[in-house]
């Protein structure tokens, strides 16, 4: 598998390994329930804050969420739910990415919103919506002229630090990946990556070693 992940992955990047530190270390802490580096990494993963800020909308590259309700329980006792208003920007998408504790449920309430789970693409229009179990490869996309809104439903446990980042639009770290459904989703992601550079103009380039034939092939030949 390694031989597969060093053809799109930079082993070297010191930002990346620091990255696959973090996100192991968290996996441990998640699977033995330790609160303290839990919680270390949530108050990370929040900017300081101990708990959700409600109604503070947040502005990130692809647009901006605001949490509108959340409901914490401790660590794996009752189930959590938080829900946030998700507004993605015309050709931008979210990373590529996964949850080890939690469910989704997206709602579009305005716009049209293109998704990536688990290896298959899904178009959902206003007043429509889309569910992801736990574990699901997914991604959010806005390949519209227009802004499209989101109202994401978390249910499980949900933290904010449980976010395992595969691929990124905007050039973030990221985990290697490993699975054949994530090696899928991050040919599709690269797939999109490239339509919106063409539509809309980015930053950022994809990496076209994830489109190659040989690629392909190597990942259809993978259980």
């Amino acid at each position: 598998m390694s031989s597969l992940s060093n053809q799109y992955y930079n082993f070297n990047n010191p930002e990346n390994i620091a990255y696959i530190d973090a996100t192991t270390a968290y996996n441990a802490a998640f699977i033995n329930s330790n609160l303290n580096l839990l919680q270390e990494a949530e108050i990370k993963a929040l900017n300081g804050n101990n708990e959700y800020k409600i109604g503070v909308k947040v502005k990130s590259p692809w647009g901006t969420n605001k949490v509108i309700e959340a409901h914490i329980s401790e660590f794996g006792k009752n189930e959590d739910i938080v829900k946030k208003e998700i507004t993605i920007k015309p050709g931008f998408m979210l990373s590529l990415q996964r949850h080890r504790g939690r469910e989704e449920l997206w709602e579009v309430t305005s716009g049209t919103l293109t998704v990536i789970s688990d290896g298959e693409i899904h178009t959902v229009n206003a007043g429509e919506n889309i569910k992801l179990p736990k574990g699901n490869v997914h991604c959010m996309i806005n390949l519209n002229n227009n802004p499209v809104t989101v109202i994401e439903t978390q249910t499980g446990t949900c933290r904010e630090a449980d976010n395992v980042r595969l691929l990124d639009f905007n050039g973030r770290p990221t985990y290697p990946l490993k699975t054949k459904n994530e090696f899928l989703s991050a040919i599709l992601y690269t797939q999109i990556h490239l339509e919106i550079e063409q539509k809309f103009g980015c930053d950022t380039k994809p990496n076209m070693a994830l489109l190659s034939p040989e690629f392909k092939e190597k990942i259809d030949s993978m259980e």
